[in-house]
């Protein structure tokens, strides 16, 4: 290929020299592997070759009626600095090329991940196909930003903020799994950081002792018999929905009293044990010959695909539309825990993975908490009603006036109605209030305020005569807050 000394006012009038078609470049003296393309149409393209990973390269910068032979240079000389530091310029022109769109992201999310490893499965398909795909799907996924997911999040989260969340949550395991699936570089930037979720609230909502009776009747009261059946089971045994619906004949052990559930929603399997009740409820179900299903549909050997109709019956007859059919399961869970067992137990029952599960059903124990708040309370109330030693209240009197004129030259006594109730009673008011720096007429208000009666004027004169005089007796408080007296006093000096 010819080399010159590209010049701006020679570069329009350098002619093609190929044949056939074939390539015609020009290489500048001036800076290597930079160069001037003229194809056989006249057109003229500044290009640029280099060789990266053991792989050699052309890059067009620009046309020539666009760019100027000074631009150009400073471009190629960008581009051979990006070379020398082993990178390759055109390898995000080539990404986005080759690059997948969110529809081929989202097919290839579902066949590879959602599928074949999750229980969940169709519902992340409902999900993407109904809010990602339909507005997203034929942009490229190296394109996506989180300002495209946060729209969408926000729009559905509106109405339906729980279902939002998890739409981001599936939407951000798809971005983690597309490097390895090569749709995005690595390090790509997962849209999904930092969008801030709506906040959820843990639901403790469970069938009461006083709502079972309408519950059970309305059960009981379902002509769908297999939907009966079921129902009860979702009672007595706390397993999922799905878990029931899909056991069969065979999975019942009935010498260990045990349920054989495969694979589970957290993807472990389990042995749910049967109590009595259900091992009774089982003998009731019928069975169809030729339908391997504990619980039967009405296609021949199927089971019964949803109970969602029958519990709305049902709920609506119980009066009980608040209630959802996952809330049977957390019903069986907070039963348990009310009746003592521990949230250990609890969890290996009901199958929960994660302990923080588990922790959530402590809510339910009402029951457990109110009594050992009865017992404190029992406790602190025969503690505080137990009379005080004379020695111990004036160590306590001493200690506390001795604080008191410390920090402000004032004495404070404290009594109880029925302590300052004996001691009227036992001297002269007068002499009490001496004893204790208080005027006799503060002492004599402050026990009419707490509604505690005083011996009349000539008391003391007829029973120092030995006259016998009935004490007025100390009524209740009307007031709590009035059983304890604070008296303070100056202190002189």
């Amino acid at each position: 290929m010819p080399a010159a000394k590209l010049r701006q006012d020679t570069v329009r009038r350098l002619p093609y020299l190929g044949e056939q078609n074939s390539q015609c470049i020009y290489w500048d003296d001036e800076i290597p592997c930079f160069g001037l393309r003229v194809y056989p149409t006249g057109r003229r393209t500044y290009v640029v070759s280099y060789r990266v990973n053991q792989r050699k390269r052309l890059a067009k910068l620009g046309r020539a009626d666009a760019l100027t032979l000074a631009e150009a240079h400073k471009k190629a000389r960008t581009f051979l600095g990006q070379v020398a530091g082993g990178e390759d310029p055109m390898a995000a022109g080539d990404a986005l090329r080759t690059a997948s769109t969110v529809r081929a992201l989202v097919e290839t999310y579902l066949r590879k991940h959602a599928k074949p490893k999750k229980q969940s499965g169709g519902s992340d398909e409902r999900y993407l196909n109904s809010h990602l795909v339909p507005k997203l799907g034929s942009r490229l996924a190296l394109t996506i930003t989180s300002a495209d997911i946060a729209e969408i999040h926000a729009a559905y989260g509106s109405e339906h903020p729980y279902a939002a969340n998890r739409f981001l949550e599936i939407v951000r395991k798809m971005y983690n799994c597309a490097p390895t699936w090569g749709i995005v570089p690595r390090g790509f930037p997962n849209p999904c950081r930092g969008i801030e979720e709506f906040p959820e609230h843990k639901r403790k909502v469970y069938v009461t002792n006083e709502q079972m009776p309408a519950l059970a009747h309305a059960i009981e009261a379902e002509l769908n018999h297999y939907a009966r059946h079921a129902l009860w089971l979702l009672l007595l045994i706390g397993v999922r929905k799905k878990e029931l619906l899909r056991a069969q004949w065979s999975d019942v052990d009935w010498e260990q009293r045990a349920l054989s559930i495969g694979r589970t929603k957290n993807g472990e399997p389990l042995l749910a044990p049967l109590s009595i009740a259900t091992i009774e409820r089982l003998r009731m179900i019928p069975r169809i010959e030729g339908n391997p299903y504990i619980i039967c549909g009405k296609f021949a050997g199927h089971p019964l695909k949803d109970l969602r109709s029958a519990w709305a019956r049902v709920r609506t007859a119980a009066e009980l539309q608040h209630v959802r059919i996952h809330d049977l399961r957390r019903t069986v869970g907070s039963w348990l825990v009310q009746g003592g067992a521990s949230l250990h137990l609890v969890g290996a029952v009901l199958n929960h993975k994660d302990p923080k599960t588990t922790a959530g059903y402590a809510y339910f124990q009402t029951e457990n908490r109110q009594a050992a708040l009865d017992r404190h309370g029992e406790r602190l109330r025969e503690i505080a009603a137990r009379p005080n030693s004379g020695h111990s209240t004036s160590n306590a009197r001493n200690a506390a006036g001795q604080v008191a004129k410390a920090k402000g030259g004032r004495r404070v006594h404290r009594f109880t109605r029925q302590e300052l109730y004996g001691l009227v009673w036992s001297k002269p008011i007068s002499k009490l209030a001496v004893t204790y720096g208080i005027s006799d007429a503060g002492l004599a208000k402050a026990c009419r305020r707490a509604n505690i009666p005083c011996p009349r004027r000539g008391y003391w004169a007829k029973l120092s005569a030995g006259l016998t005089i009935e004490k007025h007796p100390l009524a209740p408080a009307t007031d709590a807050s009035k059983e304890i007296l604070i008296i303070e006093t100056l202190v002189n000096g």
